[in-house]
């Protein structure tokens, strides 16, 4: 059966437009995973290893001990859920937020912005709503905002985000594991999850400590470190 030249061309056509445009919605659909962030929290996982806190100081630790030696560089921080507290609703407003934000840009970090050193505090946790700090705590934050600050810059990766920070008292009193005069209720603390293992980021800021650069608290947990600067060293891990 003979076909008209001008039909197969049209045949040809047709069969080439179909596999571009099939090449085309492949590329964007990998770009647009991509572009999303990371999901840090695994919703089947139990609910007693999503909220964990902050122990202040692991009471069978030295206060201004090191680590004994360098471990390897552990699981990537997906591998294992471990949240501090449940992921803040989106958008929900905060008294005094536009002034926070102000001093927040008043430090002039090179990496942190204040949208997601605030996001942190509009967690709910069985009804009870986090705040921002009072007034009289927010300069509390600003050295440990600093170093953090400094670790994103030598870790050379972006910060994924804040899992907790300032916690209003009667707030950290319902997250479980949480103690009584955190740290994080000083505003003092921030729990940070970084594009990297737990472990490489807790190493990182062990060296920080030890030039000088702050002196605190480190702590290394399956998927994130807690970092606080109480004035003395202190070190733990809960993995």
């Amino acid at each position: 059966m003979n076909i008209p030249r001008s039909t197969l061309q049209r045949r040809r056509f047709l069969r080439s437009g179909s596999v571009l445009a099939l090449g085309t919605v492949s590329t964007l659909l990998a770009a647009r995973k991509l572009s999303q962030p990371p999901r840090t929290r695994n919703l089947a996982a139990p609910a007693s290893r999503q909220l964990v806190a902050d122990p202040g100081s692991d009471p069978g630790s030295d206060p201004g001990s090191e680590p004994e030696s360098e471990p390897g560089s552990g699981p990537p921080f997906l591998d294992r859920v471990w949240e501090t507290e449940p992921i803040p609703p989106f958008g929900r407003p905060l008294e005094n937020e536009e002034s926070y934000n102000d001093f927040l840009l008043s430090l002039n970090l090179r990496h942190l912005s204040p949208g997601e050193i605030i996001d942190p505090h509009r967690g709910v946790a069985d009804g009870i709503e986090n705040t921002l700090p009072p007034r009289h705590l927010w300069e509390k934050l600003a050295p440990t905002l600093k170093a953090a600050d400094e670790l994103r810059e030598r870790l050379e990766l972006p910060l994924c985000r804040i899992t907790s920070g300032y916690r209003s008292p009667r707030y950290n009193a319902i997250i479980p594991g949480a103690v009584r005069g955190s740290y994080h209720t000083r505003n003092q603390a921030l729990d940070l999850i970084y594009f990297c293992s737990a472990q490489k980021a807790f190493q990182m800021a062990l060296q920080l400590r030890k030039e000088g650069f702050f002196r605190g608290g480190i702590g290394l947990y399956p998927t994130f470190i807690h970092l606080d600067t109480r004035g003395y060293a202190a070190t733990w891990r809960k993995v």
